[in-house]
Parts: structure tokens; C-alpha cells; sequence
């Protein structure tokens, strides 16, 4: 009785997320990562940070805002703040249509266009990469079908996210049964180890694919990253307003080389983003392409 009457109390008073607080919260978090909280977003804000509050024993958003402003220890507690509202849904082989057009038609494309130039290093970016499954499905399908008919080729995959924790699964590579429930079973058969249910990816993959945290609306972090033949951007702008998909898609573009190719989700379209890229129409899916 006593416990279950201490409970009531901490619901009871638990921190209340105020309309003004919210939209200062939601233009700092805006200002750092270029991903919009509109008003309908305000109950996922509250529900997803009420806990942080609790553990920090601060009474009121107002407390936690003030520290991600000015506390000695605001850049930890804004990862920690981008660890809990970033979404991340993935998994192996997700997008068939993206990477069969990647593996049958683009990247051979590429390749042959770089001989000319005596260049035999393929450069793949995998933006807000998640736990690693879309970088890593990269790296076996090279594997699996480029290195053979390429064997001279080299290739250097980066995967980067805000979300450090999910970075740290990437770089374990360890995952369960829902992450590789597209994964076709040549690939779990001949590139994974399982036990006890977790399925564990071999070092002749991990070693294709490295990780970092990079923020995609940081423009001096994002001068950093040049030289890619593709980018892997999938249901990232979403989660932008106009203002920093234009940003991001302006840099984005500088990152890739020429005759290099930019995939981004299904639900997403460049129009009145940039008209920069030449839109290229295959079966199920698009892509964008540097001339």
C-alpha cells in the first residue's frame, strides 16, 4: 500500500512540459540538429524526457533546459538528449529496390567511369546509419558481387548518426532476430555467426565499414565529408523543415563527387528543395545523380 501510494506521488508530480517551455526547448533542439518538433509532437517531447528529469532531480523543463544551456556538463547531456528523440527503425536489406539498383546498375556505372581516371576506390556514405544494418548490407553486397568481378576495386563505407547509442551497436555488430528479418538467408548463412539468438556479423565485414558521429545540420563537420560516390540519406529529412533540407541537401551534394548518385527515402522528394541533382527513375524507387 505505502509503495503503491509513493508511485501516485512521483506521477503525481512529475515535471509538466508548459507550451512556452516546449517551443524553447523544441527552437534549441532545432537550432542543434535541424530536426522540427511541430506542436502535435509536444506529448513525445514530455513523455520521452520526463524520466531524464526525475533521474537529474530537477522539479520543473524549465531546470533542464538552463542545463543544456549552460551546465559544465551540457554536451554530454545533449547527446543524451539526441540518444532519446532521434528515431531509429532499420534493418538489414530494407530498401531491395535502393540496393539492387546500387548493386546491378549504378555502382558498375561508377566503377567503369572511374577506370578512366586510373581511380579504384568506391566511397559509400550511409547517413544517419542507425545501429549499422544499412552500411553493413552495403559491405556484403560488395562482397558478394562487386569484388569478384572487381577485384582490383577498394571500397570505403562510412556510416554516421547523431545518436551515439546506436552508434556503439553498429560498432558491436551484434543483432537480433528483428534486425535481420529482410536479410536473405545467403548472406545470414555466409556472413554471420548465431548464437543464442544473436547473430553476430563477421570481422570480413566489420572491417569494410567505419563509423562516426557526424551532425548533418553541423556545416563545418559537413565540409569534412567529401568525395563520395553515393550517399545513403533514407527518411532523415522527414524530420527537417524546409530551411535545413535545404541546407542538408546543398551539402549533401557538395559531399558527392561528379556522376555520383544521392538516395533518400521513399515518402521524400527534392522538389523545391534543389534542383541541383538530375532525377533518375528506375523501377520502384529513384535516385539522384551528380552530373
Amino acid at each position: 500500500m505505502f509503495e503503491q501510494a509513493q508511485d501516485r506521488i512521483r506521477v503525481d508530480f512529475a515535471p509538466k512540459l508548459s507550451e512556452e517551455t516546449f517551443v524553447m526547448l523544441r527552437d534549441f533542439i532545432y537550432s542543434k540538429t535541424g530536426i522540427f518538433f511541430p506542436e502535435k509532437k509536444k506529448y513525445l517531447i514530455e513523455g520521452r524526457l520526463v524520466k531524464r528529469l526525475q533521474v537529474l532531480k530537477l522539479g520543473h523543463f524549465e531546470d533542464y533546459l538552463q542545463l543544456l544551456k549552460y551546465d559544465q556538463l551540457r554536451q554530454n547531456e545533449f547527446e543524451f538528449l539526441c540518444n532519446t528523440i532521434t528515431i531509429n527503425e532499420t534493418s538489414f536489406f530494407r530498401n531491395d529496390a535502393q540496393t539492387d539498383a546500387f548493386q546491378k546498375k549504378f555502382a558498375e556505372e561508377v566503377i567503369e567511369a572511374k577506370k578512366a581516371y586510373n581511380n579504384r576506390t568506391l566511397r559509400i556514405w550511409s547517413a544517419a546509419c542507425s545501429s549499422g544494418e544499412e552500411p553493413y548490407s552495403l559491405a556484403m553486397l560488395y562482397l558478394e558481387h562487386l569484388k569478384p568481378r572487381y577485384p582490383e576495386l577498394r571500397i570505403e563505407i562510412i556510416g554516421t548518426d547523431i545518436n551515439t547509442a546506436v552508434l556503439d551497436m553498429a560498432h558491436k555488430a551484434e543483432y537480433n532476430q528483428y534486425a535481420i528479418r529482410s536479410m536473405p538467408k545467403l548472406y545470414l548463412n555466409k556472413y554471420f555467426d548465431q548464437s543464442n539468438g544473436v547473430y553476430r556479423l563477421r570481422q570480413e565485414v566489420k572491417e569494410l565499414v567505419r563509423f562516426e558521429y557526424i551532425n548533418l545540420i553541423d556545416r563545418e563537420k559537413m565540409r569534412h565529408m567529401m568525395h563520395f560516390d553515393f550517399i545513403f540519406c533514407a527518411n532523415v529529412l522527414i524530420y527537417f523543415d524546409e530551411k535545413a533540407k535545404i541546407q542538408v541537401v546543398g551539402d549533401l551534394f557538395n559531399s558527392l563527387n561528379r556522376g555520383g548518385y544521392l538516395f533518400i527515402g521513399f515518402s521524400e522528394m527534392l522538389h523545391r528543395i534543389s534542383t541541383a541533382f538530375k532525377l533518375v527513375s528506375i523501377p520502384k524507387t529513384t535516385a539522384y545523380k551528380k552530373e
